[in-house]
C-alpha cells in the first residue's frame, strides 16, 4: 500500500570564505587551507576519524578559521556524535554570531537527535538572520508536517519553493500536504513540477504513483512505479508498491514477481512476506502463504494484520485451533481491532462453540458499540441457537446503526417468518431486494413467504426471478 515519503535533509557544510589568518608568503607554502582540503578528502572517503584529526589541527593553528568548525561538525554528524557536532557549530557562533548556516546546521543536528523543539528554534533563528534561507524553511516545514501542523508546514514549503525555485524537494514535500488535505490534483501538479525540474527524482515519481493508485488510476500508477524501478532497480519499495497495484488488478503472477524481488532486495522486510503470502492465499496455495506469514511474524512479531492473515490460512488448511490461536494473539496485541475479534468469533462459531463466539461478539460490542456488522453477526448466532428475541434485538440495532445493511434486513426477515409474522418478513425481504436487486436468496425467501400467505402468483414471480439470477451466475 502506498507509503508517502520525501527526501531527508542533511546539514550542509558552509562554503570556504577568506576568514582565515592572512599570509603574504614570498614563495608557495603549506598552510591550514591545505590541511582543511586534505581533511575534506578524507570526509569523501568516509574516513571520519582522520578527517576530524586534520580539522582539529586546522583549529589549533587558527582558532578563528570557522570553515574548520563547520567541517569538523559535519564529520561528527556523519559519525553520529551529535553532541560534538553541536559544539563545533556553536563554536562558529562564538566568532561569527550572525552565521545563519551555523544555526541551520545545529537545527539539522537536533533533528537527528529527535529534538524537534530545539530544531525549530534553530531553523527559525537561521530564517531571522537570512529570510531567504530556503533550506531552513524546508526543514522547519518537515518538522511541522511530521507534527501534524499542516498550515505551518504549508507556509514553510511555500517559502522554500519561493526561495529555491529550482529545487524539487519542497514541491515533493508540499505534495504530501495536498494528499493529506485530500487535494490529489494539486498534489499531482506539485509532483509534475518537481519531475520537470528533475526527471530522475525518485520520490516525485513514487509519490505521484501513490496518488494515482489511491485515485484508482492503476495503469498510470504502475507506469510511475516502473519509472522508479528503471531509475533505481534496487528500490524495494517501488517493487512493493507496483506489486500491490498488480494484486488489486488481479494480476497475481506479476504481483508475486514484484513481491519476490522486493524480498530479494530486502530479506528483512516483513511486509513483503506478508503481502506475498496474501497473494499465495488468494491463489489457494495456502501452504506457501503460511510459510510467508511465518517469516513475516518472525521478522515483525507484533504485526496484528499478519496474525490475522496467518489465522485465515490455517483455517483454510482446516487447522482451526491454530487459526483461533492466531486470532486470539491478534486481539491481545490490539484489543480494539475489530477485524481480529470478528475472525476470532467466526473461528469459534465454525468450531461449533457458538456460546463462546457470542461472548466474543459481546466483548467486541463493548469496544465498538456503533458497529452494525457486529450486531448482525451476533444476531446470526442467536438465530442458530434459537434465541430469537436476542437475535431480533441485534438485527434491529444493526439496522438502526446502518439502514443500508441489507443482510440484517434479510436475516430479520427470516426470524419474522420463523415467528409467523409473515407480512413483516415480506417487508424485510422487499427492503433487502431494494438494497440488493440481484439478491437471489431474498427473492427465493420472499417467494416462500408469499406461498405461506397463499399468494401463489407473487410467489411464482419471485421464484422465477430467483432462478433467473441463479442461472446467470453459473
Amino acid at each position: 500500500m502506498p507509503s508517502f515519503t520525501f527526501r531527508p535533509s542533511v546539514a550542509v557544510q558552509r562554503p570556504p570564505s577568506n576568514n582565515r589568518r592572512p599570509t603574504t608568503p614570498a614563495f608557495p607554502m603549506f598552510d591550514e587551507s591545505d590541511i582543511l582540503r586534505k581533511g575534506i578528502e578524507y570526509m569523501k572517503k568516509k574516513d571520519y576519524d582522520q578527517a576530524v584529526e586534520l580539522f582539529q589541527k586546522v583549529i589549533d593553528i587558527n582558532p578563528r578559521f570557522i570553515e574548520a568548525y563547520y567541517c569538523r561538525g559535519n564529520a561528527f554528524e556523519a559519525m553520529g556524535r551529535f553532541d560534538q557536532a553541536l559544539e563545533s557549530y556553536s563554536a562558529v557562533l562564538k566568532y561569527s554570531p550572525k552565521e545563519a548556516a551555523a544555526y541551520f546546521n545545529r537545527g539539522c543536528t537536533y533533528r537527528k537527535k529527535s529534538d524537534n523543539e530545539k530544531a525549530i528554534i534553530e531553523f527559525t533563528q537561521a530564517i531571522e538572520i537570512n529570510p531567504k534561507y530556503g533550506k531552513a524553511y524546508y526543514n522547519r516545514g518537515m518538522i511541522h508536517f511530521s507534527s501534524g501542523k499542516l498550515d505551518e508546514a504549508l507556509k514553510d514549503f511555500d517559502a522554500a519553493i519561493r526561495e529555491m525555485p529550482k529545487d524539487p524537494d519542497p514541491l515533493v514535500a508540499r505534495g504530501l500536504i495536498r494528499i493529506v488535505q485530500k487535494e490529489p490534483e494539486k498534489a499531482l501538479a506539485d509532483y509534475d513540477l518537481a519531475i520537470a525540474l528533475d526527471p530522475k527524482h525518485l520520490k516525485a515519481h513514487g509519490n505521484r504513483g501513490n496518488v494515482l493508485e489511491t485515485a484508482g488510476r492503476y495503469g498510470e500508477a504502475v507506469e510511475e512505479y516502473t519509472k522508479v524501478i528503471r531509475l533505481c532497480d534496487t528500490d524495494y519499495k517501488a517493487y512493493m508498491n507496483r506489486g500491490y497495484v498488480y494484486f488489486k488488478q488481479q494480476e497475481t503472477e506479476k504481483a508475486l514477481a514484484d513481491y519476490t524481488r522486493a524480498i530479494e532486495l530486502n530479506p528483512k522486510y516483513a511486509k513483503a512476506y506478508s503481502c506475498r503470502g496474501s497473494v499465495y492465499a488468494q491463489l489457494r496455495r495456502q501452504q506457501k502463504a503460511l510459510e510467508d506469514f511465518d517469516e513475516a511474524i518472525r521478522l515483525s512479531p507484533r504485526n496484528v494484520e499478519t496474525y490475522i492473515s496467518r489465522g485465515q490460512a490455517k483455517m483454510a488448511l482446516n487447522d482451526r485451533i491454530g487459526g483461533l490461536e492466531d486470532f486470539i494473539e491478534a486481539t491481545k496485541f490490539e484489543p480494539n481491532n475489530v477485524n481480529a475479534w470478528l475472525h476470532r468469533a467466526s473461528a469459534r462459531s465454525k468450531m461449533g462453540a457458538h456460546e463462546d463466539a457470542i461472548k466474543d461478539y459481546s466483548e467486541l460490542i463493548t469496544r465498538a458499540p456503533n458497529n452494525s456488522q457486529v450486531y448482525e453477526y451476533r444476531g446470526v448466532l442467536y438465530t442458530k441457537i434459537g434465541s430469537l428475541e436476542e437475535a431480533m434485538a441485534d438485527y434491529n440495532k444493526s439496522i438502526e446503526l446502518d439502514p443500508q445493511n441489507a443482510r440484517s434486513y434479510f436475516n430479520r426477515g427470516l426470524v419474522y417468518r420463523i415467528q409467523g409474522l409473515l407480512k413483516q418478513a415480506i417487508a424485510d425481504f422487499t427492503q433487502t431486494i431494494g438494497l440488493q436487486p440481484n439478491n437471489a436468496a431474498a427473492y427465493k425467501n420472499r417467494a416462500v413467504t408469499y406461498s405461506m400467505l397463499g399468494d401463489k402468483e407473487k410467489a411464482e414471480k419471485d421464484l422465477a426471478e430467483a432462478e433467473r439470477q441463479a442461472a446467470e451466475k453459473k
